[in-house]
């Protein structure tokens, strides 16, 4: 929480038996998203949906044992999907527990965390679907490209699933708020 330190102030006050006692309180910008609550729930639902199905595929696909995953070029990428995978993750479970105004720090850890975390996601989606399609174009063996299609048509999902996700991540916009702009 170091990162946000200038967001926030001490200031006395005074209780009830009328000691003083030093509380933090939130001065930093505040985003207020721009749908209703309705809607916001509908996408919060949705947001769900499509990182459950993305991981699951993503995940679920490693377990074909392909012969792909035993080649550079296809398995980094396909191991480096899972730090995005986990992170859009995070991002979505704390971005459906909160409200339709952010402070700072929920805003980074929700809306810019997904955003972030699915474009990775994207990136190494489609390199581990270009590397597959470069290895069943080289590979001669046809009792194994059943199952490196099967991974690649996977890949191509997850890739699809990503992108739909990041145009449904454009329509939840916020309003900044800045406390010391507007007063």
């Amino acid at each position: 929480m170091k990162k946000y330190h200038k967001d926030y102030r001490l200031v006395k006050k005074e209780q009830p038996d009328g000691t003083l006692k030093q509380e933090t309180e939130y001065i930093g910008k505040y985003y207020i998203c721009q749908l209703d609550e309705s809607k916001l729930k509908k996408i919060k639902l949705y947001f769900f949906a499509l990182v459950l199905c993305s991981d699951a595929t993503a995940i679920g696909i490693g377990f074909i044992n392909n012969p792909g995953s035993r080649v550079l070029y296809v398995a980094l990428p396909y191991v480096g999907l899972f730090l995005p995978i986990v992170f859009c993750f995070m991002g979505t479970v704390r971005f459906i527990r909160e409200g339709n105004i952010l402070e700072q720090a929920a805003y980074d850890k929700t809306k810019k965390r997904i955003f972030s975390s699915t474009v990775w996601q994207i990136i190494l989606s489609s390199m581990t679907f270009v590397g597959d399609v470069i290895l069943i174009i080289n590979e001669n063996d046809n009792g194994i490209l059943k199952y490196e299609w099967m991974f690649a048509v996977s890949m191509l999902l997850v890739l699809i699933i990503n992108i739909v996700f990041l145009q449904l991540q454009k329509k939840v916009t916020y309003q900044v708020k800045d406390p010391d702009y507007n007063s």
